[in-house]
């Protein structure tokens, strides 16, 4: 059954928006749980020499996602451009769930040798690969609900990656108060992992049963992946540049809590409690930001709430490393999410909506997405580590920060020209 054909509109509307939206949950989901667990998972899988370097060795495995994030775009976006948003939905939800069931059950280093870092790194290419096409669809599907209000709708995405942080982090601290260090390297680290395989099927099932967006239309004989790269490269550009400043701040929230115990020497209830409240923080605001945008205009205000975060997040971090407590780990970490994230982040996909064209909107929204994270992302916490062991200055991720807001506010200017409505 594909079709809800007696169901009322607007109940028919809300399911499409639920089951988009529950796919971000699942993908974030499952790729956050990977940077909170990555302490653990570096003594699991990529024993070293040194406990520095096998968190440095766990940290890339949770970057190598992101490079095969263009290929699932590439695919899954050219797919879905061609036989329905809903379908290719449907087939990056299945992907992810496949992927995370890989890592829940793959035996330790110490069981089957070099083959577990090997299934690792494979679960790590699926999910981003699945994640790569996740994106651009439920983008694409939520923005072409509503012209009028593509800000909101398209900003759900972010609110469901704000349940999904909350939710990972929940559960990680709820693992580290239930169970030994002991009993968690030993075999409780899997249920959050194995948690997230019931989401996937459940949100394949939704989504199979909704609609499909009422802007695609199926064409015969149609290449989009060919004709973004022809006719749109440098607008693929300016969609990696607007992705680099949310796609620094989200993965520097995440590199937070092993900012929080390695450099910091917070404890592990503690490190774990800022990027808890940013992802309350995520689920309410972006949609009210995203509403603010649509009434008064987006690029006005995305490029005020990034500018205040960028400028803020050197100063805080300074802050943070001459009085390290828990209460200051939240006020750093939710002034950031609600500046970079929600406040400018948010209004992304509604922005992506407007300069490219529904013929090939979902292959131009995961690429410039999927590339975006890539170069800005998934790298980012061992690029965080890396800058703090050189420099030893332990608000290098501040300036990082910083740098990444300057090249998206420079896109952001860019976009007018591309745009169909100037008074966005």
């Amino acid at each position: 059954m594909t079709q809800m054909p007696h169901a009322p509109p607007n109940a028919r509307l809300w399911l499409s928006v639920l089951a988009t939206t529950l796919g971000g949950v699942l993908e974030w989901y499952d790729l956050i749980l990977y940077g909170l667990f990555a302490v653990t998972l570096s003594h699991l899988f990529f024993p070293a020499t040194t406990a520095g370097f096998s968190l440095l060795l766990s940290l890339g495995s949770f970057g190598v996602a992101f490079v095969a994030r263009p290929i699932g775009a590439a695919w899954l976006g050219s797919y879905a451009d061609r036989m329905g948003r809903r379908k290719g939905l449907v087939l990056s939800s299945l992907l992810m769930t496949v992927g995370t069931g890989l890592l829940a059950v793959v035996p330790a280093y110490a069981t089957i040798g070099l083959a577990a870092p090997l299934i690792v790194v494979c679960s790590r290419l699926l999910q981003g690969f699945a994640a790569g096409g996740e994106f651009g669809g439920a983008a694409t599907m939520l923005a072409e609900r509503s012209p009028k209000y593509r800000g909101v709708y398209s900003s759900l995405q972010w609110s469901a990656g704000g349940v999904a942080v909350t939710l990972a982090s929940a559960v990680a601290w709820l693992v580290h108060q239930s169970f030994t260090e002991a009993q968690i390297l030993d075999w409780a680290w899997r249920l959050p992992f194995a948690l997230g395989m019931v989401l996937g099927p459940l949100t394949a099932w939704l989504r199979l049963i909704s609609d499909e967006s009422p802007e695609f239309k199926r064409q015969e004989n149609h290449l989009p992946l060919r004709e973004v790269m022809q006719h749109e490269p440098l607008r693929l550009l300016l969609g990696m540049g607007l992705v680099s400043a949310g796609a620094t701040g989200s993965y520097l929230n995440i590199y937070m809590p092993t900012l929080a115990k390695t450099q910091l020497h917070l404890g592990d209830s503690v490190s774990f409690m800022g990027t808890m409240v940013s992802g309350l923080l995520t689920i309410v605001l972006p949609p009210l930001f995203a509403l603010l945008g649509d009434r008064v205009g987006r690029r006005g205000m995305m490029a005020v709430m990034a500018a205040a975060g960028g400028l803020m997040a050197w100063p805080l971090f300074h802050f943070l490393v001459a009085f390290p407590s828990g209460l200051h780990l939240v006020l750093v970490q939710a002034f950031l999410v609600t500046t970079v994230y929600c406040g400018y982040y948010a209004s992304v996909p509604a922005l992506f909506a407007e300069i490219f064209l529904p013929r090939n909107r979902t292959t131009a929204v995961a690429l410039s997405y999927a590339l975006g994270q890539l170069v800005f992302g998934g790298f980012t916490p061992m690029i965080l580590s890396v800058l703090v062991t050189y420099f030893q200055d332990k608000a290098m991720p501040g300036l990082y920060l910083l740098g990444t807001v300057v090249l998206s506010l420079v896109c952001l200017a860019c976009t007018r020209r591309y745009a169909g409505k100037t008074n966005c």
